[in-house]
């Protein structure tokens, strides 16, 4: 194995729990271990298995993941990717640590450690297929990929200075008891007119066709400071390669007979989000 995808796991005392026993871990040869012995691998792609017992939605499978890559790298959600690296240029300092949960397939993290290439950048699904994808496409074997559940984090008490979290849930406890005291949160959400094409020609089989985000940012506020907020919107001309490929990468189209639907109606899509940054 390349030394370096080893490497990025040199200090993992600092971030790192044991999933099993919660002691802290440590890097012994290309493997991570706690004091009780229990032994976490280095995988051949450079990352490690914090969440061996996790079962991934069926949804979440490596196709899925190969179609949101190919959306992601054809530009779509580059306004998006753009206005979570200024928020992170404006909140914190080059040497944050930050940790992206539900990073999928990895697209934001390998964007924020590019941009910021003395930060620590931790980065973890619960999707074993997207955790393998993201770390074989990681040029700079630099993110400290992992398996993990966001239920559970498998990263010591205070040790994150900003969270990521782009389309994934909250679990406000656990990223209470990660942050430091004076951490912040990047939460991105679908804005209300994302995806409208395609939510309009599926309307039939969804069960709320019509979406609002005011309910989960009213959640969000419960838990967090919010210091900023903006919208990011963009429709955008798309091939009908890319719609097909898009309407079977999408949550919103998870429970539809995607067959059913005359996808050639769709020849532009609008792309928008929800930017909030929310301290502690």
């Amino acid at each position: 194995m390349n030394p370096a995808k080893i490497a990025r796991f040199r200090d993992s005392e600092r971030y790192f729990i044991c999933p099993i026993c919660h002691e802290t871990l440590h890097l012994d040869g290309a493997s991570l271990r706690c004091p009780n012995r229990h032994t976490f691998d280095i995988a051949k792609q450079g990352y490690v298995n914090l969440a061996p017992a996790a079962k991934q939605s069926p949804f979440y499978n490596k196709a899925s993941f190969e179609n949101r890559a190919r959306i992601l790298e054809a530009g779509y959600y580059d306004d998006i990717r753009d206005a979570v690296l200024d928020a992170v240029g404006r909140y914190l300092n080059p040497r944050a640590a930050i940790l992206d949960v539900g990073c999928g397939e990895g697209f934001y993290a390998r964007a924020v450690q590019r941009a910021n290439p003395a930060a620590d950048v931790l980065a973890f699904d619960i999707s074993k297929d997207s955790i393998q994808q993201a770390a074989r496409e990681d040029a700079t074997m630099a993110v400290r990929w992992f398996v993990g559940n966001l239920a559970d984090l498998p990263v010591r008490d205070d040790a994150i200075d900003c969270i990521l979290d782009v389309f994934s849930p909250v679990n406000a406890a656990e990223f209470h008891r990660v942050m430091k005291d004076d951490a912040i949160v990047i939460k991105v959400i679908p804005g209300v007119h994302h995806d409208e094409q395609l939510r309009e020609l599926a309307r039939e089989q969804l069960r709320n066709a019509d979406y609002s985000n005011e309910h989960v940012i009213e959640q969000f506020r419960e838990h967090f400071n919010v210091l900023d907020m903006r919208t990011v919107s963009r429709t955008f001309a798309m091939a009908a390669d890319d719609v097909h490929t898009f309407a079977h990468m999408t949550p919103l189209l998870f429970n539809v007979d995607i067959d059913a639907l005359d996808l050639a109606q769709i020849s532009e899509l609008t792309i928008e989000a929800r930017i909030i940054v929310a301290r502690k």
